[in-house]
């Protein structure tokens, strides 16, 4: 699927409509810093009580990613967000159904349990019989 992060043991379908969980450990670690210090720099605008307006704190943000040396993003992409959530979902119930024909563990320590009862009473049964003492 893709998916890099989810919390829990097994993805959830409400993990794979999330851009990030596809980001590896590093992207998401820059990511964090960057936000990070963007919210560093609007803390500091607020104490000066300098007000601005959303087309403002847009041009910063621009701003503060080209001198982060980092790509704008300039369009909206060529994927509607419903087509991309269908995709994700598509992908999930695939990898569900993958997962569901698994055995579950307690199956697999159930048959480990069958076989080691089939191979006891293997054992027991090639074994000579005692002689009652007379």
């Amino acid at each position: 699927m893709g998916l890099t992060t989810w919390t829990g043991s097994r993805p959830r379908r409400t993990d794979v409509g999330i851009a990030k969980n596809y980001l590896t450990r590093a992207e998401i670690e820059t990511l964090n810093l960057i936000v990070s210090a963007y919210l560093d720099f609007a803390e500091l605008q607020a104490r000066s009580r300098k007000p601005m307006t959303m087309r403002e704190w847009i041009v910063k943000l621009d701003s503060f990613l080209t001198l982060s040396d980092r790509d704008l993003l300039t369009h909206a992409g060529t994927i509607s967000h419903d087509a991309a959530l269908a995709r994700a979902q598509s992908e999930f119930d695939r990898f569900h159904a993958i997962e569901d024909a698994k055995p579950r563990p307690v199956d697999v320590d159930f048959e480990n349990a069958i076989e080691q009862a089939k191979q006891i009473a293997s054992a027991k049964s090639k074994r000579k019989p005692k002689k009652e003492a007379e």
